[in-house]
């Protein structure tokens, strides 16, 4: 399993915990079923992100892309010089 999935899984755990709803009753208010949100919590869910972000927005989550890239060949000495000032 994906280490980063799991952790999304179990913050989606923990305030479906917390707002004191089973996975049956977290389904329903977000469409999704009870394996769905079981698979989702355990960082096994292989469908939809479209799905995922369903159940994060019953929960009053959102998702966020952060793109982060590596630096090019041509940009790799400009990360290692100092300031000259």
């Amino acid at each position: 399993m994906n280490p980063f999935l799991e952790q999304i899984g179990q913050r989606f755990k923990a305030e479906r915990k917390a707002r004191c709803l089973n996975q049956t009753n977290a389904g329903e208010k977000a469409g999704l079923s009870r394996r769905e949100i079981s698979e989702i919590e355990n960082g096994s869910f292989r469908g939809s992100i479209l799905k995922v972000q369903g159940y994060a927005m019953s929960l009053g989550f959102s998702l966020t892309l952060e793109l982060k890239r590596r630096p090019t060949f041509a940009e790799l000495p400009g990360v290692f010089d100092e300031d000259s000032n």
